[in-house]
């Protein structure tokens, strides 16, 4: 009778325990930080958006900044990211095709225009214009530019300079770099007596190089930031965002760096 009457009693706290853990609150969703793929010439302005992003209530982004080419790559060897953020719409278009990103999320966010820039210390004077002569004009010293084969903003440079028939007499002056920022660096320096740069580059580092001049938008393939989640990322933490990079905080600091907004 003892032992079926403790029995009893212990069914019983084990009834009441299980009803108070019923009743307990689910632990709160703690979110996650977004992490970002972005192409070199967006470090200094996403990293004043992530600021902005983080006063919002968010975790701060982690960010991963290279050149568009390597970016895709990584993505394509199973880099961890949730959004991509491209400097041309090629390099989109490659990771898009190989299905590592979600098409009906990929939207144009951002413009910018090709400079060409000159050390503050040893400045070039030139006229971008038929008949450019930058091989005369570099005096023997080398052109920095993002590897043009690869590198969107080198790419662009290229096709700038084709467009003007300079191309041909400057190749071999050219000092490829792996990003745009690693271009603008050896202009900083002064290993390189002139680069072609993206404009907010230019604005970024400040009086330490000079625009010797902007090169018409015709001249080469419009300049877009595309930006997409990656396959599989919708329910994650990068749809905010990329929500985010489309407020009125976020365009206005993309226009104070420079960059046009779509």
């Amino acid at each position: 009778m003892k032992f079926a009457l403790r029995s009893l009693v212990m069914v019983g706290i084990a009834l009441v325990l299980t009803a108070c853990g019923e009743n307990k609150p689910a632990a709160p969703v703690v979110e996650q930080p977004v992490t970002v793929f972005a192409a070199s010439s967006l470090t200094d302005v996403m990293h004043t958006v992530g600021g902005l992003y983080e006063a919002a209530g968010h975790p701060a982004p982690k960010f991963n900044f290279a050149a568009s080419s390597a970016l895709a790559h990584q993505i394509e060897q199973g880099g961890q990211a949730d959004l991509f953020l491209s400097a041309d719409e090629a390099w989109m278009d490659y990771v898009a095709g190989k299905q590592l990103v979600d098409i009906t999320t990929r939207r144009a966010l951002l413009t910018n225009t090709l400079v060409l820039v000159s050390p503050a210390t040893k400045p070039l004077t030139l006229t971008l214009a038929p008949g450019l002569d930058l091989a005369g004009a570099l005096k023997g010293g080398k052109l920095a530019l993002a590897d043009p084969d690869s590198v969107p903003a080198g790419k662009y440079a290229k096709e700038a300079l084709e467009y003007f028939s300079a191309w041909a007499s400057i190749e071999a002056s050219v000092a490829r770099a792996e990003n745009v920022r690693a271009a603008l660096r050896f202009v900083e320096t002064g290993d390189a007596a002139a680069g072609i740069v993206y404009a907010t580059d230019a604005k970024a580092v400040g009086p330490s190089v000079l625009i010797v001049g902007t090169f018409p938008e015709d001249s080469h393939t419009p300049i877009t930031y595309p930006a997409a989640l990656l396959t599989g990322k919708g329910a994650g933490p990068g749809k905010a965002f990329l929500d985010f990079l489309a407020t009125d905080g976020a365009k206005k600091a993309f226009l104070e760096a420079g960059f046009g907004v779509k």
